[in-house]
């Protein structure tokens, strides 16, 4: 019976478990999310201070602008506050910043339409104010955007060293686990065949010449 097999496939094993749970980096988001949380913060201030209902304005106009700015002080105050958390928890998790990111860009899009409305109806501080946090959002979600392809980057870089180290332990592992073909090399001298003589035939008489 052949113990080294499975020697060598628990040994293989454990070597992959320990491979496929890295140590957590520290995350490359981690200088972004603070400044993000306070970009957020200052904007949901922003928002709270726009009257809407002292623009010279159509009512839908008022509507949409208004449900716009309550849309994002709820986002700000909880949901991206939670997406934040969650890639401060995970901080190797490509799928929790692609969220961030996507969330980031979706508030982006309705604090420019709001900020618009603003610039055409809203008072110039309330203008001024939204425009400079939306260029501070902007900067933002290019620099998570930045963070986060590197992310990918690094993430691929070291599922393919992976998928090479658990190739070569198989084949050592396969290797291992073939028994040698043993080669018997004969070099005793055999003996040699004597040769039978051929016989001489005898020499015939000389014919008799006739008389």
């Amino acid at each position: 019976m052949n113990l080294r097999k499975p020697c060598v496939l628990v040994a293989l094993l454990a070597s992959s478990i320990a491979l496929a749970q890295p140590a957590a980096p520290a995350s490359p988001l981690a200088s972004s999310l603070g400044q993000l949380d306070q970009v957020a913060r200052q904007t949901v201030l922003d928002l709270g201070r726009v009257r809407v209902d002292k623009w010279k304005a159509d009512g839908s106009v008022k509507d949409q602008a208004r449900d716009n700015s309550n849309s994002l002080q709820k986002n700000l105050s909880s949901a991206l506050p939670s997406l934040m958390q969650q890639v401060q928890s995970n901080p190797s998790s490509v799928g929790a910043a692609l969220k961030l990111y996507r969330n980031l860009n979706a508030v982006y899009d309705v604090l420019a339409s709001v900020t618009e409305s603003v610039g055409a109806f809203g008072s110039k501080d309330d203008f001024q104010a939204l425009s400079t946090d939306i260029a501070n959002l902007d900067t933002l979600r290019r620099t998570l955007a930045n963070q986060l392809e590197q992310m990918a980057s690094t993430q691929d870089a070291a599922f393919l060293q992976l998928q090479n180290q658990l190739r070569a332990q198989q084949q050592a592992a396969a290797a291992a686990a073939t028994p040698l073909k043993k080669v018997i090399v004969d070099d005793t001298e055999q003996p040699k065949k004597a040769v039978p003589k051929k016989k001489k035939s005898a020499p015939q008489p000389p014919a008799s010449q006739s008389q």
